[in-house]
């Protein structure tokens, strides 16, 4: 007869408003509503307990219901290690970045000089670093734009790498400071890529768009490229911070070549915002009817990801959920770095699936720098390779190999019990690497704050998740609000299945 007793890694959260709570494992995520029938159901392997047992606190057979939650590890037996799944997926995908399989992106660091002098840009971060495990990108400034010899070579590296795979479709990110500083290179990749036979591109670039000509935006037309820009509130708020390099205002400018993308047909379909401490009291609802009056739809808000300490958690996860509210009800996405363990959470189990806390620390990633140095993604300075010993990164001890070592959901000893390990896997790798630089108390104060930063957004946003779901069901609705979970009267374990419910005395 088989014993069962509560996963050490089951979390759960109530909602004293719905009466419902969230239940899910931290290493492998499995969110489930349960009412109080399913908890009081769990709680019966408070101890190690067999299944006669349990039985003979419910009035039906529990057996399907006990499997289900042992299915999905809220119930283990008392000798299982339950990270050994996360150990042999890791090795798994390991093997996959030795084999030169995980890759199916690039991206192009085109410029590292920049039209702007906005304080806390991240290219522009100063770098120190004692005791860095990983290799840092520090070379002297002596080449601000990649030459085009340099990016030919790197395209086709990619390329090389993706028909190796068997793969017809392509993803080139241009980026870095301002990439439109060296348009001439990336107009020249664009006409080489698109010039090759059997293969489809994508492509996207990072750009205030300022220095975007009439010509410039007739090409991001002809080629469908994809703009990820900035507009960091209303006029007071994305001034206060985004700003020339003589201290002006940029917000006019950006908003003309809104307009000129709009004219010539090709209109945004959304923005970034980024929040420091310097605009946080001035960014408000204002900026979301900015972008509802032109039609957009989605909406990228951030934090500064190292700024922020100085502002209290709750005073940013209050602000961040009545703007995602006033967004979401005016049909816009609204999302960030800072639901990216909520996503994790809410999507495809890790005993099923994979994920971490972003692509590129999976190994899916790889950015070239100007000197054709690599890293995993534009944001970063960890240097994983380098295009002239480009296989390199993937062998044993390589940079790539180290990275996705390093930063597999659910292994690394400083996240250990914590509520969110396997969902969040780490946090942001740029927060990580300022950290590494800092010392002492402010050291430990950064990491420790947006770790409590990504526990309580999740916490609030898993609340809000229940309490819709509440709304929509007193309503008289059937939903499926999250492709992972649905509301049931039942306190069943599983969202496709249906389980003899087992009545508790």
């Amino acid at each position: 007869m088989s014993v069962y007793q509560l996963s050490y890694y089951l979390r759960t959260i109530r909602d004293e408003v719905s009466g419902l709570a969230m239940v899910y494992h931290a290493l492998y995520g499995n969110l489930r509503v349960l009412n109080e029938e399913g908890l009081s159901f769990l709680e019966l392997f408070r101890e190690p307990v067999d299944e006669l047992e349990v039985a003979e606190h419910c009035d039906g057979d529990p057996g399907s219901i006990l499997r289900n939650f042992a299915e999905i590890f809220f119930i283990v037996k008392p000798e299982i290690d339950e990270k050994k799944i996360l150990r042999e997926k890791k090795e798994q995908q390991l093997i996959k970045v030795r084999e030169r399989q995980t890759v199916d992106r690039m991206g192009l660091a085109i410029s590292d000089s920049c039209n702007f002098g906005c304080t806390h840009c991240i290219h522009f971060q100063p770098m120190t670093n004692p005791g860095q495990e990983l290799p840092m990108y520090r070379g002297a400034v002596s080449q601000l734009n990649m030459t085009w010899e340099t990016a030919k070579r790197c395209v086709d590296q990619y390329i090389a790498l993706m028909r190796e795979q068997g793969r017809t479709h392509c993803k080139i990110h241009f980026g870095n400071a301002e990439p439109l500083v060296n348009w001439a290179v990336v107009k020249q990749v664009l006409e080489y890529c698109t010039k090759m036979d059997g293969l489809s591109f994508e492509f996207t670039i990072n750009t205030n768009l300022v220095l975007m000509t009439r010509q410039i935006a007739e090409a991001f037309k002809r080629y469908q490229i994809h703009i990820a820009t900035s507009l960091d509130g209303t006029q007071a708020a994305n001034d206060a911070i985004r700003i020339t390099k003589g201290g002006r205002g940029t917000f006019d400018h950006i908003l003309k070549k809104f307009d000129l993308l709009a004219e010539i047909g090709y209109p945004l379909d959304g923005f970034s915002i980024t929040v420091t401490r310097d605009n946080f009291m001035l960014v408000d609802t204002d900026i979301l009817d900015l972008a509802i009056e032109r039609g957009m739809t989605s909406i990228a808000f951030d934090y500064d990801l190292i700024g922020l300490v100085h502002v209290p958690i709750e005073d940013r996860v209050t602000k961040l959920i009545r703007l995602k509210k006033y967004a979401n009800e005016h049909g816009i996405d609204f999302f960030g770095t800072w639901d990216s363990p909520f996503r994790n959470l809410t999507s495809e189990s890790l005993l099923f699936g994979d994920h971490a806390f972003c692509a590129a620390v999976q190994g899916k990633a790889i950015e070239f720098n100007v000197d054709g140095s690599i890293k995993i993604c534009s944001h970063t300075t960890t240097t994983v390779g380098h295009l002239n010993d480009f296989e390199s990164m993937f062998e044993e001890k390589g940079g790539l190999m180290q990275m996705v070592t390093n930063r597999f959901p659910g292994t690394d000893e400083y996240c250990h019990g914590c509520e969110i390990e396997g969902p969040c896997g780490g946090q942001c790798h740029v927060t990580r690497e300022v950290n590494s630089c800092s010392v002492g108390e402010a050291r430990q104060r950064l990491f420790a704050d947006m770790c409590d930063f990504y526990r309580e957004i999740t916490r609030t946003l898993i609340l809000e998740q229940l309490r819709l779901n509440k709304m929509i069901t007193a309503r008289g609705r059937q939903t499926r609000s999250l492709e992972s979970f649905e509301l049931r009267n039942s306190f069943s374990p599983s969202a496709t299945t249906k389980p003899k419910t087992a009545h508790l005395r």
